[in-house]
């Protein structure tokens, strides 16, 4: 039977009567859960009350340790789920008690992804009021005249009863967190949004209503208000732009369109003939006010190289061939890479890459070595457990993962807990902080052949491991490195990341040893969250060097570092593209211009030791003519004009850190 997952979100003690309804209403289902989350956003009262009091062996309470709001808690919820099914009941939503049982039924057909259903109102007063006519409670978060009364495939499900397929949610990454409900603001759309993503990036994908599968939905007193029903409404038209800007006008809007040509019209003429003007002005107030939303959330839209652009892999050989719009998609056959393509029209070139990537790529060994998978993280518990599912998850058979905590009072609880769940898994704890010495731990308990590293912000390919032992199996290569893609472009910070360089070094292997002209540029070996190393050669080089890399004044560098370090000595360092990591970028322009400047400073530093060792500072000056423009950033040929609309603040940043660097390094020397 298929198991499924609850996720009940909350963020205040004033709804606790209902959520506790709530909890009670899925423990008295026909179908009974594997498992009940209940997601705490961001309040610590909330968080412990809630774990006093829901002691049952199937309900586990967590606090939400992603962005405040429904969208981030939503998505702590998913992650630590364990069903192939994830259910999401809002907190003032009690269930009918056959409503897993129906919302489960349509998954019996493989290419559906998602499923919801449908929301009753509660009335405070026992009935709407005479100007909220049925055509409008949406706004409450109810079922609407207009939605399918059967079963049937739609753009998109409502928030407060559905569900999803683990498996796609991971894939997409999960509710987009820029958009959605936050205690302060009524937005929405977050559901719509990830439906319609779902629909884009998986291909025979359904979005089903199943309107047998039913809740109870309060509706609070100050819901039923003319104000409210006007926020609501603006809101709606905020969020339905911020959609637009994710996924396009055309499928952001199309129910909208045919709701306001068929569905309103009639709803307005009813109105007036049974002598009700006050529901024909509900009407024409909320559209009115939805429109304006809309026009002042796309009078926001970011500069044009910001726009949010899908971000995901087709296979070909699978017949992914197309899809609308523009988007950035790695294109591979099997578990070939063959490039990234913006529009569907240019997969047929790609194609024609596919015999030569074949005969490039080595044999995978007849007998594969044991892995152990180094994840050192200050982070988010969410973020790592979503990037242990995916190495677990690529079914590599002699696999260890060493999560290492880097946190001085840690280790945490969560990872404990996570460490305790497999046996593939375990936890250690590094207080000072400091990712070198986290992952110089991690390589020393591990117990592989081979050591490989990500960060807890990544998703790893199914044949990650896989593609990193077949290069390391290659005479003299000490050490791998593979392709960085972006999970997400969902943030102007993100998409300027990309467009900055990411962490991508294209879609040909390539192979490095010692050479002047890669001095300058250390970063075309590879990145340090996509690397495998010989654990031989990794501890013949004593590991990452401790003055550098986060956590420590230097902020970056260490793995640059060692891969300088390893061709110095004689060393083989391998690039290749078939090895793919997806990485979550920094979501915001703060958070992306202290990357840079970290970048910056880390570089310096890095030189700095490099020039104090023998022979080192002769190195960089022979080096610096033929290295200079690809430490700029340029190459011949390379177009020496950033896209229209990028910030040229973004190189300044990175500059300002590489001024920084030396006083970086020398606090960090006297530390």
């Amino acid at each position: 039977m298929t198991e499924v997952s609850v996720v009940i979100c909350c963020y205040t003690e004033d709804r606790w009567d209902d959520l506790v309804a709530s909890v009670d209403s899925v423990a008295g289902q026909t179908l009974a859960p594997a498992e009940l989350i209940v997601v705490a956003d961001h309040n610590t009262a909330l968080l412990q009350r809630a774990t006093e009091a829901f002691t049952s062996d199937s309900v586990r309470v967590i606090g939400n340790d992603r962005t405040t709001g429904l969208s981030g808690a939503r998505n702590t919820g998913y992650l630590a789920a364990k069903g192939e099914i994830v259910a999401f009941l809002d907190d003032d939503a009690a269930a009918d008690p056959g409503w897993l049982a129906d919302l489960l039924a349509p998954y019996e057909d493989p290419d559906v992804g998602a499923v919801g259903g449908r929301a009753i109102p509660a009335w405070p007063e026992g009935s709407a009021p005479p100007w909220l006519p049925p055509e409008l409670y949406w706004i409450v978060g109810c079922a609407y005249t207009g939605q399918p009364v059967e079963v049937a495939e739609v753009r998109n499900i409502m928030g407060c009863a559905m569900s999803f397929r683990r498996e796609h949610l991971e894939r997409l990454g999960g509710f987009a967190e820029s958009v959605g409900r936050t205690a302060e603001l009524p937005l929405g759309c977050e559901e719509t949004e990830l439906c319609i993503r779902l629909r884009q990036r998986v291909p025979g994908a359904k979005v089903i209503l199943q309107p047998a599968a039913t809740v109870r939905h309060r509706v609070s007193a100050d819901r039923t208000r003319r104000r409210y029903v006007r926020q609501r409404s603006w809101a709606e038209g905020l969020s339905k732009a911020a959609v637009s800007r994710l996924v396009g006008a055309q499928d952001a809007l199309s129910t909208e369109r045919s709701y306001l040509r068929s569905v309103l019209p009639k709803a307005v003429l009813r109105e007036l003939r049974a002598g009700n003007p006050a529901g024909a002005g509900g009407i024409f107030v909320s559209t009115a006010a939805a429109g304006a939303g809309y026009l002042r959330g796309l009078a926001r839209k970011p500069a044009p190289v910001a726009d949010s652009i899908p971000a995901y892999t087709v296979d070909i050989e699978n017949g992914e061939t197309s899809w609308d719009g523009e988007a950035d998609v790695l294109v591979r056959a099997g578990g070939v890479v063959l490039g990234a393509a913006r529009r569907s029209e240019e997969v047929g070139a790609l194609a024609a890459k596919l015999a030569d990537q074949v005969r490039d790529r080595p044999p995978r060994p007849s007998v594969q070595p044991r892995v152990s998978v180094v994840l050192a993280t200050a982070g988010k518990p969410s973020d790592v457990r979503r990037c242990v599912a995916s190495v677990l998850a690529t079914g590599y058979p002699d696999l260890e993962v060493l999560i290492v905590d880097n946190i001085p009072d840690g280790p945490r609880e969560e990872l404990l807990a996570l460490a305790a769940s497999d046996d593939r898994v375990r936890c250690l704890h590094e207080p000072v902080p400091s990712a070198s010495r986290a992952r110089n731990l991690g390589a020393r308990e591990a117990t592989g052949e081979v050591l490989a590293f990500t960060d807890d912000d990544t998703v790893v390919d199914a044949g990650w491991p896989a593609e990193l032992v077949a290069e390391l199996a290659q005479p003299g290569t000490s050490c791998v490195t593979g392709l960085v893609a972006p999970l997400c472009l969902d943030t102007p910070a993100q998409v300027w990341f990309e467009a900055f360089g990411g962490f991508g070094k294209g879609y040909r292997r390539q192979a490095f040893t010692e050479d002047p002209r890669n001095l300058l540029s250390p970063g075309r070996f590879g990145s340090g969250n996509n690397m495998a190393w010989s654990r031989e050669a990794f501890l013949e080089l004593d590991g990452f060097d401790e003055r550098l890399g986060p956590g420590r004044r230097t902020r970056s560098g260490e793995d640059l570092d060692l891969y300088l370090r390893l061709v110095r000595s004689g060393g083989r360092i391998v690039y290749t593209p078939h090895a793919v990591v997806r990485h979550e970028h920094r979501a915001t322009e703060a958070e992306l211009l202290r990357q840079l400047r970290g970048y910056g400073t880390g570089l310096a530093a890095l030189y700095l030791l490099h020039a104090r060792r023998r022979g080192g500072l002769r190195e960089l000056v022979t080096a610096v003519p033929r290295g200079l423009p690809a430490l700029l950033g340029r190459r011949p040929g390379d177009s020496t004009e950033p896209s229209p609309g990028f910030p040229r603040r973004l190189v300044a940043a990175q500059v300002r850190g590489t001024l920084s660097g030396p006083l970086a390094l020398l606090r960090e020397r006297t530390r």
